[in-house]
């Protein structure tokens, strides 16, 4: 075989595999966008809305560094604190047991 062929053998592989990967790629875009087309319908149908920044009942600052504080304060606001979620968490274990009609528990009772 002349030389030549081998170029023209070699230009048409390159040729092809390039009209491949084009292929390839352009219906890897379109399936893309379609689901992309999917998600804003999903969404819109959810109509899922972020809340607005000031519209959250806690507001939560950012904590201080303890480093330099006195240990015992530190454990004292420690305890406070999960003192406070844990009430918190019975809190809306007893709503949400009674908005469904289910009894409470004694653990929710917190003299018992």
């Amino acid at each position: 075989m002349p030389w030549w062929s081998w170029i023209l053998i070699w230009s048409a592989l390159v040729v092809a595999a390039a009209a491949f990967f084009a292929l390839v790629g352009w219906r890897l875009f379109r399936r893309f966008m379609a689901v992309l087309r999917e998600a804003e319908t999903a969404m819109s149908a959810l109509n899922i809305q972020a809340p607005a920044p000031g519209a959250s009942e806690v507001v939560r600052t950012a904590p201080e560094p303890a480093i330099f504080e006195d240990p015992i304060l530190v454990r004292t606001r420690y305890e406070e604190g999960k003192e406070e979620r844990k009430a918190a968490r019975r809190e809306r274990r007893v709503s949400r047991r009674t908005a469904n009609g289910q009894p409470r528990a004694l653990r929710d009772f917190p003299d018992l």
